[in-house]
């Protein structure tokens, strides 16, 4: 099974971007594509689906974090890939895109290193933190607070 990548929606939207004046480049953080025009920021987040019909996916407490801190100048951008290798774009403000979006049971993550390897460390991946007993009890009171 090839691996999916999102790259190429990235590039075809960034040549969009470019073609409508505006100067960009792709990014990790805090949105795949940082752009600028007539002095203002601009942030994408590209989301690609094959999908014509629906879209399911993710976005990271990254990227909610900067929609609410730019809500006029953040869009999510659903890229739809057509059968031709091109791409259909979809923009939704944060506003938008929240009216779409749900948060799940908080999960924990593990990574266990089956050879018996006990000198590898735990890594820490995406900024992600260590499972601690506090830090259990507070999500878990937390999400119940989301749920009432």
């Amino acid at each position: 099974m090839p691996k999916r990548t999102d790259v190429p929606a990235k590039t075809a939207f960034l040549k969009k971007l470019l073609s409508e004046g505006y100067t960009a480049e792709i990014k990790a953080q805090p949105s795949d594509i940082i752009a600028e025009k007539d002095g203002e920021t601009w942030y994408f987040e590209i989301k690609m689906t094959e999908k014509a019909d629906s879209c399911f996916g993710a976005a990271t407490l990254t990227e909610w974090e900067q929609a609410f801190k730019t809500p006029d100048h953040y869009r999510f951008v659903i890229a739809i890939k057509r059968a031709d290798d091109t791409f259909t774009f979809r923009e939704f403000t944060p506003a938008e895109f929240m009216q779409y979006s749900t948060i799940p049971p908080f999960k924990v993550y593990f990574n266990l290193d089956l050879q018996g390897d006990k000198s590898r460390k735990r890594r820490k991946k995406n900024g992600a933190v260590s499972l601690t007993e506090q830090n259990f009890q507070d999500m878990l009171a937390l999400y119940k607070k989301f749920k009432k």
